[in-house]
């Protein structure tokens, strides 16, 4: 019985720890996890890192998501594929406001062709998770 209940507790153990880890806690850590599906071609769930205004409804908001992953399937990969995709993702620094609610995120892409680019990306936080912002 013992064996049951150390089991039990192992595998709960297990899955708090997996829940817990799949959100990014620093926003540096979710532009990374969000670049990265930039950097796959996943489109689809680069989009869903974005922070969508509040006020839209839900069917706005659906057809905005749509529209981006468009462009970004149209135009955006062949710029990446022009510059052989992108090697390497870079988090240069953060900066988390006093809130704790916004951040400002510095990075340094490498792309297949030796070409670098450093950027920066507003960061929101929106019922605990980080979303790049494409606010104001």
């Amino acid at each position: 019985m013992k064996k049951v209940f150390y089991f039990t507790m192992m595998v709960m153990a297990v899955f708090v720890m997996a829940a817990c880890s799949s959100s990014p806690s620093t926003p540096g850590d979710a532009l990374k996890k969000y670049s990265g599906y930039l950097q796959s071609g996943d489109y689809e769930n680069f989009v869903e890192g974005l922070a969508f205004d509040d006020s839209q409804n839900a069917a706005k908001v659906k057809e905005q998501k749509e529209a981006l992953v468009s462009m970004l399937k149209e135009k955006v990969s062949k710029e990446y594929e022009k510059k052989g995709g992108i090697k390497d993702i870079e988090i240069l620094s953060e900066q988390v406001a006093e809130d704790g609610n916004t951040a400002v995120v510095k990075t340094k892409y490498t792309y297949g062709n030796g070409e670098t680019e450093e950027g920066e990306q507003q960061m929101v936080k929106k019922d605990g998770k980080w979303l790049m912002s494409i606010g104001k």
